[in-house]
């Protein structure tokens, strides 16, 4: 299995994916946020890059729930932000959750020629590389990053998935991330001073980075296909 990783949802072409194993992470929030929302009985998710393509798909439909963020908070108008505490059971259960973020959904509509496209975050990682080796095909690991840039919270997740599958030779990149996710120390003390970690602290989000940090806390596979996590 040959392992590669790519930093930030702009970098991801056609010719990066195609016919290959995808996962997609996006930590803070959206995958985090993706998985939450099925683990509490979601019927599925469907990803929109721009706020305007949700909207106007969700115009005559009822029994959706419109979600998302720009800049860390609610969009107006929609149902919920990018909070997995706002994904309880009794909000989401049998719900169609139509979602549009900053960099998470633009990851995962760009990887869309994947041959398969996972879902991953730090809260499902031993049943996603356990997956991944079941699999042993070729992989991307696509970190969805901040407005186009390396964040080193996706990044050390990738370097997490790297750790625990068998099977790899490695990229560069994916080997840069996998010497990272092996130093010691705790995912706080190693997150606790980048950017997006304090800019969701500065925004009050302290319980959410609690929550998406909570290793194997959602024991589910989802797959993206044909515009719908499920």
């Amino acid at each position: 299995m040959n392992i590669d990783v790519i930093f930030s949802a702009n970098e991801v072409t056609k010719e990066k994916v195609v016919g290959k194993i995808v996962v997609v992470i996006d930590v803070l929030r959206a995958t985090s946020v993706m998985l939450t929302a099925m683990k509490n009985g979601a019927k599925e998710i469907r990803p929109f890059k721009e706020i305007d393509q949700l909207t106007s798909y969700t115009k005559d439909l009822k029994g959706i729930l419109k979600c998302g963020e720009r800049n860390g908070t609610k969009i107006d108008g929609f149902d919920l932000g990018n909070s997995p505490l706002e994904y309880q059971p009794e909000v989401v259960c049998g719900k169609i959750i139509c979602m549009t973020t900053s960099n998470g959904t633009n990851a995962l509509v760009n990887s869309s020629y994947g041959k398969k496209i996972l879902i991953g975050s730090y809260l499902n990682l031993d049943i996603l590389c356990k997956k991944i080796d079941e699999i042993n095909e070729d992989l991307v690991i696509v970190c969805a990053g901040t407005n186009g840039e390396f964040s080193l919270d996706d990044s050390l997740c990738a370097g997490e998935i790297i750790k625990r599958v068998k099977y790899k030779t490695l990229s560069d990149s994916a080997r840069s991330m996998y010497m990272i996710a092996s130093t010691p120390g705790t995912l706080k003390d190693k997150l606790k001073e980048t950017k997006h970690y304090n800019f969701l602290k500065n925004l009050g989000e302290v319980r959410d980075l609690e929550v998406c940090f909570s290793i194997n806390s959602k024991n589910i596979i989802l797959e993206y296909r044909d515009g719908i996590i499920f």
